[in-house]
Order: C-alpha cells, then structure tokens, then sequence
C-alpha cells in the first residue's frame, strides 16, 4: 500500500457549474491542504483531516478561478510534518452548464473489434508504431481532449453465456507484453500502452485503462478473477505513469442488463458481486483510482433497483446510445439513479452516423456539436471514439479517411473559439 494518494473527479477539467469531488487517502491521521496557483498567486482552497487508511471524498469548487492553473495537494502527518505532494494543471470552463460543452475525453480502440465496423481505420490502425501512438495523443491534446478511455487491452470475440473460458484456457490476445497470457494480438506497437502513458505524460492528459476482455458482457465469478489479475498486472507494469488514472471495464453490458436473455436473466446479481469486489481489490491497490463502466442507456431507468445495487461500487458511469432515440431521452432518470449512490454521471456520445449500414463514419461537425449540447447537465462528455473519426490533418495514416480530417479541423476551430485561443 503506498503513503498517500490523490485523486479529482473529473481529472483535469470542470465548468464553472460543476463541483468536482477530491478523493485523499494518508496512510496515517493527517490533514490535505489543496491550493491553486495562477499567474504568481496562490490560493488556499481549504484543510481538511485526514483518518489513517481511510479515503475521504471531499467536494468543494475552486473559489473564482477560471482558466488553467496548477493544482496543489499537500499531505502532513497530525504533527504538522510534511509527507508528500502531487500537483497538475486543472482548468476550469466558465460555460455556465454542468457541461464544458466540449469533447472532455474520448475512447481509443487499440484494433477494432468488428471488422465490418472498422473497415475504414483497421487495417492502418494495425500499422501504428509507439512514435504513432504518441502523436495520435498529441493531436488529441491539441484539440483539447484531455482523457483517454482504452477500450481493451485484450481482444476477445467470445460472450458471456457462451465460452467455456477458465483462467487457464483463456485464449484473447493481449495489446501489450503480458507475462500472465502471453499470445499477443499482431500489431507493429510492441507496448503501445506505455507509448500512450507517455504521450498523457507529457500533455497533462488521463487515462482509463481498459481492464478486459474477457467476454462480452461477462461478470461471472472466473471473470472477476480474470480482471484482478489482469488489473494487478497491469498496475504492477505502468501504475507510475502519472497519467494512468483508472480502471474501465470493457465488457459493458445493456442497460436492461440480461434481461433480454432469459437464460441468462438471473444472472444480473453477478454483476454486483463483480463490481463489489472488484472495485475493493483495485483499491487495495490505489484507494482512490476510480473504476469506470459504459453500458447503453436503453431502459437503464426500468431497471433502478439493480442498477443502484450495481452503482455502489462503479465510479464512473459512462452510458452510450443516446442519440439513437431522441423521443425516449432517460438521461434525467440516470441522473436520479446515479446521484443516489454518488455515482458520476458522465456520457458516451457516439461519434459515428447511425445506423452502421456502412461501417464506422463520422458524423459532420454540425450533427456532433448538436448532439454535445443534448448534455448540458452533465460534468464531462467523452467520445466513442477518436480512433477513425477523428484524425489531425498531417498524420501519414489513413485513419478514418477525409471526414476523419474535416472533423478534426472542424472541431479544432470550435474548441479554440470556446478555449478561447488564438
């Protein structure tokens, strides 16, 4: 266990209207002073007491402070003597809205899962280099997407109900050089993980490292035992990047959960226990790295109590779909379910045209920018996915094609007029 650790809900940006929440850990009784420092003055947000080895979510704003500034979490022990610090840049958007009404983060596939889906960036994806990756979170930063979600660091085809996977039998392909299943996934980046650390290093960006797959939609007890371990080993090899920031469980789920599937219809209280003890083991192992989770929307709300038994161990919820059915938005109805369990209510927005008659297309700046504002109440929006749909100008790659391009630059030019540079 370390000494001291720190952690902001939402990362590295808020609005003005959001109130982020802080979560300090101290290994022994102690005190938390946060202050911010801008254009040479500092500003003490406030003290606040600190119980050995117990995580404390404090919520508090940040006074008057608009723009970026540098962010300050001074640790100390009961006697006044000084343990550790960590600091960033934060920033906060005067907007107005819960919402930043920008492109908080965005998801990147590290190789598409669905041929037919990815039939416009697959085939260069596989290309890419360390070098490559770098850039591709470079030019991300560049436009002001601040977080990263990985999709997977595995790939697996198989589905919950389906495989008769064990811990000994599984046969996905890992994305980087895992000691624990060593069958790798056959692109040109040997640690393409550590590129993309790296890369959000250096940019001051976040990363949600995404802990699967095992299966699609598959929490089963040797699926939770697959994820801890997997989670550990992942920790154990880049948990001292700065930027890694947390944990996303690939697998997803419906927001009817199984019950769709009435074979499988009981098996909803796996999920639970999944996340309970999930969560629990992570933490043993960074108290306060949130754990993430992106299910679609579609009857979340006809599904409350087990979704509020499910939310009390997922930090993060980050559902999808959405725009596929405006005339049944459930977002109020989310926003209720999670708030009960205090449950950050963040969205997947969906960065392709629907259907998918034509595989994965991006949608025309007009479309993407009419949809971010479907959230305004929302703390942060993040996008499924950069992979594809969006790809600066300059890059040698063929990611996606020209409307990969054109949304690029066309969003590049909203976000510099709502940051505000020239």
């Amino acid at each position: 266990m370390i000494d001291f650790d720190i952690s902001v809900i939402p990362a590295v940006r808020v609005s003005d209207k959001t109130t982020p929440e802080i979560r300090a850990y101290l290994y022994c009784d102690g005190y938390l002073t946060v202050s911010a420092e801008q254009d040479g003055k500092t500003t003490r947000i406030g003290t606040w007491e600190l119980k050995a080895g117990t995580v404390k979510s404090i919520y508090t704003t940040f006074r008057d402070i608009r723009g970026m500034f540098n962010l300050c979490f001074d640790f100390s022990d009961k006697n006044g003597n000084h343990i550790g610090t960590k600091e960033w840049m934060y920033e906060v958007i005067p907007s107005g809205l819960p919402s930043t009404t920008l492109i908080d983060g965005c998801w990147v596939d590290l190789y598409h899962w669905d041929e037919k889906e990815g039939r416009w960036f697959n085939k260069a994806q596989r290309k890419l280099t360390e070098e490559d990756w770098k850039e591709q979170i470079r030019s991300m930063s560049r436009v002001g997407i601040r977080g990263v979600v990985i999709q997977n660091m595995f790939y697996s085809n198989e589905y919950v109900g389906k495989n008769n996977l064990t811990l000994e039998n599984y046969n996905g392909l890992a994305f980087y050089p895992s000691k624990l299943y060593p069958y790798r996934f056959d692109i040109a980046a040997r640690d393409v993980l550590s590129a993309i650390l790296e890369a959000a290093d250096e940019c001051n960006m976040h990363v949600l490292v995404g802990v699967g797959l095992f299966a699609w939609f598959d929490f089963s007890p040797i699926s939770l035992e697959w994820h801890k371990r997997v989670a550990k080993e992942l920790f154990d090899m880049y948990g001292h990047h700065k930027s890694f920031y947390g944990y996303y469980v690939s697998e997803e789920i419906p927001g009817s959960l199984y019950d769709d599937w009435p074979e499988i219809r009981h098996r909803w209280t796996e999920i639970a226990d999944f996340f309970r003890e999930f969560k629990a083991y992570v933490n043993s192992l960074t108290p306060t790295k949130p754990v993430a989770l992106a299910p679609n929307n579609i009857r979340f709300h006809e599904f409350e109590a087990e979704w509020s038994e499910i939310l009390k161990n997922i930090d993060i919820l980050l559902p999808f779909a959405f725009a596929r059915d405006l005339e049944n938005l459930n977002i109020k109805e989310i926003a209720a379910i999670c708030k009960k369990s205090s449950t950050h209510f963040w969205v997947d927005m969906e960065m392709f045209k629907f259907p998918l008659d034509n595989g994965l297309i991006p949608k025309d700046i007009d479309e993407l920018l009419k949809e971010i504002r479907i959230y305004d109440e929302l703390e942060q929006i993040y996008g499924y996915e950069y992979t594809g749909h969006m790809n600066a100008p300059d890059c040698p790659h063929d990611l996606g094609g020209n409307a990969a391009k054109v949304l690029y630059t066309s969003y590049q030019e909203y976000y510099n007029k709502i940051a505000k540079i020239e």
